[in-house]
């Protein structure tokens, strides 16, 4: 009995060396239903190892405390122009796929559900996808399906909850010409990764987009104008997000879509001056205001999120060193609510009941 009893002893302190105490201390939480209110927050990667980081593995831990219960990982491959036709990696600027996978496990461990949400960017001008005008489409969606291929497998090798095909492809998401090519990249989705789709439309173009019937999931990514009053009220902010609920309910039952799950893909607001009318640009040398992005939040709680046909909302975005710019704190005026009276807000709407209507 002595012998075993040493055996245990030792069995016992190998695993805590192993592990860490806090492993033997206690097991991940559970993970979140599935039919339960997404209550997301992005992680954004603009460098190879970032997802690798402390800051990110400490966030993971952090955005769980403060209610989190979905990490939205966004991860890039790029072209060299607008007009460009091959999509591919980038040495210095995609995180490798060790290290999303990586991410994914961690979130996974520490309780939250995981919406892997690539995109791709052009290497020069603005970067962004809605301005996209390949010089031959065709060839554009046959590089499209090799890198959508891509992270679908990676994807459903690391068991992510929700995936998306893209998202603010402006200039190719609304033309009827180019469903067949969307159609053909979403048939590849589903070889490769069994869970659901969806997209993440711009919001000037939500109502146009051409191939919603084929996703399990509308989203989009809904950085509406709210007000051009500098100094707008709160009630103000969640009288404007009610009036687009409204319009995007009833753009829901006319098309035929109200069976389909709506979320909010991405949304953010910058903490500086004018971010009530420009919520989806950032401006560096505009002044700091914490208020009124902390109001921005409030009013989007106190209006679409209280809408029962609501999925949840995937935040842009917690801060990490890929982005020196929006490390969060009093001083700071990008997306992150890091630090600031936002986070306060997020921490208070996210802890409630996970029912509808939280």
């Amino acid at each position: 009995m002595a012998m075993r009893l040493i055996r245990i002893a030792l069995a016992t302190l190998l695993l805590f060396i192993n592990t860490g105490c806090g492993d033997i201390i206690s097991q991940p939480p559970p993970l979140p239903s599935l039919t339960s209110r997404m209550k997301g927050m992005t992680e954004a990667g603009y460098t190879p190892l970032v997802f690798n980081s402390a800051a990110v593995r400490n966030a993971v831990n952090h955005l769980h405390h403060d209610g989190v219960t979905w990490l939205a990982i966004q991860t890039a491959w790029y072209q060299n122009t607008n007009s460009s036709t091959t999509i591919f990696p980038s040495a210095k600027k995609t995180p490798t796929d060790a290290s999303v996978s990586q991410l994914i496990r961690l979130a996974h461990h520490d309780g939250m559900r995981v919406f892997l949400n690539p995109f791709v960017n052009s290497l020069q001008g603005s970067g962004w996808q809605a301005l996209f005008h390949p010089r031959n489409v065709a060839q554009w969606f046959k590089s499209f399906d090799v890198y959508i291929a891509h992270y679908a497998q990676l994807a459903n090798a690391d068991h992510a909850d929700l995936f998306a095909i893209g998202d603010e492809f402006d200039s190719l998401d609304t033309v009827p010409a180019y469903r067949p090519y969307w159609l053909h990249a979403i048939q590849i989705v589903r070889h490769d990764y069994h869970g659901p789709i969806t997209y993440g439309a711009d919001y000037p173009n939500y109502q146009s987009v051409t191939f919603w019937s084929a996703l399990t999931d509308v989203g989009v990514d809904a950085y509406f104008p709210l007000s051009q009053d500098p100094h707008p009220t709160t009630s103000a902010l969640a009288a404007s997000w009610n009036r687009i609920a409204n319009q995007i309910e009833n753009w829901r039952l006319s098309s035929g879509l109200a069976n389909k799950p709506f979320l909010i893909t991405e949304l953010g607001y910058p903490s500086e001056n004018g971010a009530a009318a420009t919520p989806g640009s950032w401006f560096p040398d505009k002044a700091v205001n914490l208020r009124l992005q902390q109001q921005l939040y409030e009013a989007t709680f106190e209006s679409i999120w209280r809408r029962p046909w609501l999925k949840g909302i995937m935040w842009f975005w917690w801060a990490n060193p890929s982005n020196p710019d929006w490390q969060g704190g009093p001083h700071n005026n990008g997306y992150t609510p890091r630090d600031k009276p936002a986070e306060s807000v997020l921490k208070q709407y996210f802890r409630k009941s996970t029912s509808s209507s939280a």
